[in-house]
């Protein structure tokens, strides 16, 4: 149920979230190491590659379809109010923020993440 659940087929709301990533991606930074596939967005780090599910926002690592977890960091104090073109989805944003992480997986620090992505 939960892999069903945390990988299965997309909402509505992740179909548009594919819909405005193939617009946005070409224009990031990351973009060369980014590919839209049916139900994720696949990240390649340097280490390994990532699929991020559009509707979960959970992670695949390749080759194995090992889970990798990451826990969102406690919220931070606002400094400025940034208007974003996806504002209203937070998974979005999310799952953004692992895209560009995971895209320099080489740069983690945090022992919990970097133990989870070495093991093989």
């Amino acid at each position: 149920y939960w892999r069903n659940f945390s990988f299965g087929d997309l909402g509505e709301t992740a179909k548009l979230r594919r819909e405005m990533l193939e617009t946005l991606l070409p224009r990031l930074k990351i973009a060369k190491q980014c590919r839209l596939e049916e139900k994720c967005l696949v990240v390649q780090g340097t280490r390994r590659a990532y699929k991020i599910h559009l509707g979960s926002g959970n992670i695949l690592m390749e080759p194995d379809d090992q889970y990798l977890c990451i826990v969102k960091a406690p919220a931070r104090e606002k400094k400025n109010d940034l208007f974003l073109p996806f504002e209203g989805d937070n998974k979005l944003a999310v799952l953004l923020s692992k895209a560009f992480m995971l895209a320099a997986d080489d740069k983690i620090t945090d022992p919990t993440i970097v133990s989870q992505i070495e093991h093989l």
